[in-house]
């Protein structure tokens, strides 16, 4: 079972400042107990409480080391240490070393050392510093083959320097709400089992491609959302021949530069929230690409080449400027299962050419919060369809959708001027839950200027 250590954690920046004690609080989460087994038993040095020891104070600059080494066995094996209070007269290193000697993780819950200094030594699976504003850099004087999982949260280090290089074992690293302007795969060209770079919240403007053609970084997920990217850089993903998942959201991204991306096994791409007015995919290598999150961007269209997607099953471009939409560009797609292109312009569905558009495998189709005042549902060919959101548009009527599409089971059309004619006849629908509709809710008039009453009472709203 893995382990973890949290202390609030003020440690000293020289050896030669060691008897000053600094007050910190920490979680120790052991997991090999049987460091203590042949350790001679004192006295109880901490309160249990289910897998927990609880202890007020320890002080390494007397018996700290003595008590750690005296807590108590228990059954089922305890996993937890609580600290209060935790007086450390010792540099970070040596005192994460000490540690190292009864945990496996580490979590500071602040660190305010300007240098992180990484024990090459120390037995740590995982070190983790949730609030470390002073830190700029990381130290590590010989290569680890300990270390897996590194977290520093809010720290001021710009980049990722070559101390990375010397961590052999690391498979996550989270740098998150920090300050990195910067970001390059080079530093972590000596972790072959990386498989988590998360980089959130930071003040990223530029993603570095390596010019080392033979670098493989075997990252499954990338996750750069929140930072202050304009444009990418295809370059940088070259090393990246094993990225499944990468998120972009929140960032300022107007373009792609560079060569085509080129993510062979990459499943899901998203740029949501940004500011994209356009996007070329046409030259994309990303033959197993199944979901594509466009939301909340600038584009007056579907990207150019997107029917060279053959894997697409998911596509959202949700808040964009969408003014038209031709379903014929989605015909390509052999397992496209959902469309959303809610929150846009749309006064036009259309159907190019001649003859239906097939979709075999689509399940849900959303237009909702658009323009639309009629749609050719006749020249759809959705087969697998059950969910269409209509929802506030300028729709007037609708066909028997059921009978059009034999698998669907629900139509939301709330926030359209329906006719009244049209609502009556789909009566049994609506009290089936199959169709959703305006009606009046806890006393609150409709907004159209006549109402339809079902048999149970029920008020809906419609058009005269």
């Amino acid at each position: 079972m893995a382990s973890t250590t949290t202390l609030d954690a003020i440690d000293n920046e020289t050896v030669m400042e060691a008897n000053r004690e600094r007050a910190i609080s920490l979680l120790i989460i052991l997991v090999n107990l049987w460091l203590w087994t042949n350790r001679p038993s004192l006295a109880q040095t901490c309160k249990l409480t289910e897998a927990n020891c609880i202890c007020d104070k320890l002080n390494f600059s007397s018996d700290g080391l003595q008590q750690l080494r005296t807590v108590p066995r228990t059954t089922p094996p305890l996993y937890q240490i609580s600290v209060k209070q935790l007086i450390a007269p010792y540099p970070d290193a040596v005192m994460l070393l000490l540690l190292s000697e009864f945990v496996e993780e580490i979590e500071y819950e602040r660190f305010y050392e300007r240098a992180l200094r990484i024990p090459p030594n120390a037995d740590l699976t995982a070190l983790k510093l949730k609030n470390a504003p002073t830190v700029q850099v990381i130290s590590v004087a010989a290569p680890n083959h300990h270390l897996a999982v590194l977290q520093i949260g809010r720290s001021g280090m710009r980049s990722l320097t070559a101390e990375f290089r010397k961590l052999h074992r690391l498979q996550f690293l989270h740098l998150d709400d920090g300050s990195l302007e910067t970001l390059s795969l080079d530093p972590l060209a000596n972790s072959p089992q990386i498989t988590v770079l998360a980089c959130t919240s930071n003040k990223i403007r530029q993603l570095i491609a390596s010019r080392n053609a033979s670098l493989y970084i075997p990252l499954d997920d990338l996750l750069l959302g929140y930072n202050q990217l304009e444009t990418i850089d295809g370059d940088f993903f070259l090393p990246l021949r094993k990225l499944k998942f990468v998120t972009f959201e929140g960032n300022r991204i107007q373009r792609i530069e560079g060569r085509p991306i080129s993510l062979p096994m990459v499943t899901m791409i998203s740029f949501v929230q940004n500011q994209l007015t356009q996007l070329d995919v046409s030259e994309w290598q990303t033959p197993l690409l199944v979901e594509l999150f466009l939301e909340t961007n600038n584009l007056t269209r579907i990207p150019t080449g997107i029917e060279r997607l053959p894997s697409l099953m998911t596509l959202v471009v949700q808040n964009n400027l969408l003014t038209a939409v031709d379903l014929r560009r989605f015909e390509a797609w052999p397992n496209l299962m959902k469309i959303d292109l809610a929150g846009n312009r749309i006064r036009n569905v259309l159907v190019s050419g001649t003859g239906r558009v097939s979709m075999p495998k689509l399940q849900l189709m959303s237009l909702a919060n658009n323009e639309l005042a009629q749609l050719e549902f006749a020249r759809w060919d959705f087969p697998a369809l059950t969910t269409l959101t209509l929802v506030d548009n300028q729709l007037h009527q609708l066909p028997d959708l059921f009978q059009l599409f034999p698998k669907l089971q629900r139509v939301f059309v709330m926030q359209n001027p329906l006719l009244c004619k049209n609502v009556r006849r789909w009566q049994q629908y609506i009290l089936n839950f199959k169709i959703g509709i305006d009606s009046v809710v806890f006393g609150i008039p409709c907004s159209t200027n006549s109402t339809f009453t079902l048999p149970t009472g029920r008020v809906l709203c419609c058009v005269g």
